[in-house]
Order: C-alpha cells, then sequence, then structure tokens
C-alpha cells in the first residue's frame, strides 16, 4: 500500500488523498480498514458498488454487502450495458 500512495504522490500533482478504497476479496478482511486508516491516517473505506442499487427481496443483502469489494470489476462490466 505504501509503495501505491508514494507512486502515486511522485507521478501526480498531488500531494494528499482524501481517502483510500480498499476493493478486491482481500479487503473484506475484518479490521483492515482500520488498520490501514490507523498506520495512514487516511479515512480508509472498503468498496460497495451496489450501495445505491435497489435489491430484489431475494438477495441476502447482508451477504452481498460482505462480497461486494470482490465483486468491483464484474460489477463494472455488467454496467457497461447501460451506458
Amino acid at each position: 500500500m505504501t509503495c501505491s500512495l508514494q507512486f502515486f504522490f511522485s507521478s501526480s500533482q498531488y500531494d494528499d488523498v482524501d481517502y483510500i478504497v480498499l476493493s478486491g476479496g482481500i479487503s473484506s478482511i475484518d479490521g483492515l480498514a482500520e488498520m490501514i486508516e490507523n498506520k495512514l491516517g487516511t479515512p480508509t473505506i472498503m468498496a460497495n458498488p451496489f450501495v445505491d442499487m435497489s435489491l430484489a427481496y431475494k438477495v441476502d443483502a447482508e451477504a452481498l454487502a460482505n462480497d461486494a469489494p470482490a465483486m468491483m470489476i464484474a460489477c463494472g462490466l455488467a454496467m457497461r450495458s447501460f451506458s
């Protein structure tokens, strides 16, 4: 993570980030967002591409929220057909 931020700062005009968004399956590790936020001092959240979508009553919202960070690419690809 630190290497990615160092690269970002060295290759852009910015010297600060407002927040960090974690995605992918590993971002679901309990306490990871809090640990990164405490270590770097930057607000850190887990990505959830479904946060503003309405869900069918058959969808387990809690299970979907747990799996959401790992579904970023699949959700983005599925949404391409709507643009």
